[in-house]
């Protein structure tokens, strides 16, 4: 997600937080571990992303898997898992657009 950056961010900063909540929540019953090598909970902020610091719309990245994982490239080669994972992204984007 980005970080608040005066100037650039502060004005999506917020909505930007909340869809990253809704994706990282929808995208936790696909099966795929939470990382536990970068972020926290799940979420990362980050100010070094032109892609999403200089976004005028809420925006976040979601790293799918780790292909370094084996746990998750046996999901990511899955098809019922990629299956899963596009389902439940389209379910996290609904529940940012309805608002809750």
């Amino acid at each position: 997600m980005p970080a608040l950056v005066a100037g650039y961010t502060d004005d999506i900063y917020a909505a930007s937080h909340r869809l990253g909540v809704d994706v990282r929540d929808a995208f936790a019953s696909t099966g795929m571990p939470t990382s536990t090598y970068y972020a926290s909970q799940g979420l990362a902020e980050r100010t070094d992303l032109g892609g999403l610091n200089l976004s005028n719309v809420p925006k976040v990245f979601i790293e799918t898997g780790n292909m370094r994982n084996s746990t998750d490239t046996s999901l990511l080669e899955d098809a019922g898992f990629r299956q899963r994972a596009a389902q439940q992204l389209a379910l996290g984007l609904a529940r940012f657009l309805a608002g809750g």
